[in-house]
């Protein structure tokens, strides 16, 4: 098992989690769904919402599915209009041309935490996947699950679901990256399951 991530408190302050962008995703079920007319306003869009609230000096936690049906180039040109102190990346099912591309990303530090990481904050603990499992370390004990894959669809980590501290942190729930602070606020809605 991987050690846990102590955040210091001004990462923690910093950070901002999403998920699902599918940067440059051809299939209209993705760009129009958003309200855009092609894949490449919608990158426009999420690169301006992103910088607008990461910031210069924020770090954006990714939990997977990037990008689809993208050139390397062009991933390599959306990366160098993201204006982050860090990208911090949890893999899902659609890992191309991201993994590949990893070590020619310079304009930030880009750290490569795998499938899972777990980190941890004064008393709290987050554990972040890219799907929504129906069990984690700590669950029990008020740890957090943080995770993206449904777009919204799956019922148990929608923000209104109180029967345990899971979160759908998608692009597609939330329209932005959300703050540790925001996901907090959610989280004090839902309840400690039993065991």
């Amino acid at each position: 098992m991987k050690p846990i991530l102590k955040l210091t408190k001004c990462q923690y302050d910093n950070l901002f989690v999403t998920s699902d962008l599918h940067f440059g995703h051809k299939q209209k079920f993705v760009y129009e769904h958003r309200g855009y007319t092609s894949p490449q306003e919608m990158d426009e869009f999420l690169i301006n919402k992103i910088n607008d609230a990461v910031g210069k000096d924020g770090i954006l936690l990714h939990l997977g599915d990037l990008s689809l049906n993208t050139s390397e180039s062009r991933l390599l040109e959306i990366f160098s209009k993201l204006k982050i102190k860090e990208f911090w990346n949890i893999w899902g099912n659609h890992n191309e041309p991201l993994f590949s591309l990893k070590k020619k990303i310079y304009n930030f530090l880009f750290l490569d935490f795998g499938h899972y990481l777990t980190m941890s904050f004064e008393k709290k603990q987050f554990v972040c996947f890219h799907f929504p499992i129906m069990a984690w370390d700590g669950m029990f004990h008020g740890s957090m699950h943080l995770c993206g894959h449904s777009h919204g669809k799956n019922s148990l980590s929608r923000i209104e679901a109180k029967q345990s501290k899971i979160l759908d942190c998608g692009w597609d729930v939330h329209s932005k990256p959300i703050s540790m602070l925001e996901i907090e606020k959610i989280m004090e809605t839902k309840l400690i399951p039993q065991e």
